[in-house]
């Protein structure tokens, strides 16, 4: 077993049960990625009474952060193992987390720390006078303006934003970033820290794990799609041309996990991507009741057991003979999947209550 399995999905999963929507991303941020997120987000805040009504400043403060991992990411040349930028986004209970890290050189620490003090000092109507003052009389660069992006994300969360610094080497330090946004604009409750908490300790995780992505929340359609825009991006900046069968597989992942969800509305579950020397692993996993159980056990050992000819005669029979339906056309995509994967099919099942079972299904390609 590879590193990509250090840590069980079911071990994220009940860390994160809480959240509508958790998006851990590790990369380089591209307009493509920016865009699949955001409708991500924007699909989970229009879908929770207690966020629709603030879902232009959700947007915002998630541009905001992603402009701020390109003005002041700085990639360690030379190091491929693992990016130097990764970006979170939470939605728990009625309130918004949006967390970034990224590599800075360590020159930039006094002037990026001097003004996230100052803004975190400052009242909502002094911040905007700081921002008209900046905007005014500060040259307009490529690191953002005097600090414009900080003062406006301040003014619209009106709460102190959470930040931290960690050496990296003589040269880099890890720029730790979180912002809490909510309903109440009174700023009295506070929440970055924590998500900041959550940020570094996932930092540290995803780094033994080579993690490239995690999602957890919605999987109906308008969730898939996005999450597939976005791996389809970061798998492009690891390799020129990506295998057109790896993206039908994931896709049947994805949609296996709607397919046997328990609720019918909120099709929750969670998945990651993660990276090895020889190839990617996929990992998905949702709640399901007894009854699934027992079926996917019978039928994804049967196909375990088959050799490539035999799945492949399968595949043709059962395209030929099968009755289709909303669980996956006579078991058709579980056939798919075991004939690309690199390795028999790996899963198992964690009890969760009376009749439920998170179960988790890993493939490698």
């Amino acid at each position: 077993m590879g590193r990509a399995r250090v840590r069980a999905l079911f071990d994220f999963y009940r860390e994160l049960e809480r959240d509508r929507l958790s998006l851990i991303f590790n990369g380089e941020v591209t307009d493509e990625i920016t865009d699949g997120i955001i409708r991500i987000t924007d699909y989970n805040v229009n879908n929770m009474e207690e966020l629709a009504k603030m879902r232009k400043r959700v947007s915002f403060i998630l541009l905001e952060c992603f402009q701020n991992l390109v003005r002041h990411g700085k990639p360690e040349k030379g190091i491929q193992e693992h990016p130097s930028a990764l970006f979170a986004t939470r939605l728990v209970d009625g309130s918004n987390y949006v967390s970034s890290i990224n590599l800075i050189d360590v020159s930039e620490i006094d002037r990026l720390k001097e003004k996230l003090l100052q803004v975190n000092t400052l009242e909502k109507d002094k911040l905007k006078a700081l921002y008209l003052e900046v905007l005014n009389n500060s040259d307009i660069s490529s690191k953002g303006g005097a600090g414009l992006g900080l003062i406006e994300i301040a003014r619209r969360t009106g709460r102190p934003l959470g930040f931290d610094f960690e050496s990296h080497n003589d040269n880099l330090s890890n720029f730790y970033l979180s912002i809490k946004l909510t309903g109440n604009e009174d700023g009295t409750d506070g929440g970055a820290e924590e998500s900041l908490r959550f940020t570094k300790e996932f930092d540290k995780t995803e780094k033994d794990s080579d993690i490239l992505m995690m999602y957890k929340g919605d999987f109906g359609k308008d969730s898939i799609m996005p999450i597939i825009q976005i791996i389809e991006e970061r798998i492009k900046a690891d390799q020129e041309s990506a295998n057109k069968a790896f993206f039908l597989i994931l896709v049947e992942l994805l949609q296996n996990v709607s397919r046997h969800a328990i609720d019918s509305v909120q099709r929750d579950g969670i998945f990651s991507i993660s990276q090895e020397q020889d190839g990617y692993i996929i990992a998905v996993g949702n709640v399901v009741d007894g009854l699934t159980k027992d079926e996917l056990v019978q039928r994804i050992d049967n196909l375990n057991a088959l050799d490539i000819d035999g799945l492949k005669q399968l595949y043709k029979q059962t395209l030929r003979d099968g009755s289709f339906s909303d669980k996956g056309g006579a078991g058709l995509g579980l056939i798919e999947i075991a004939r690309k994967s690199r390795e028999k099919l790996s899963y198992s099942f964690d009890a969760v209550d009376d009749d439920k079972f998170f179960f988790t299904f890993n493939v490698k390609f």
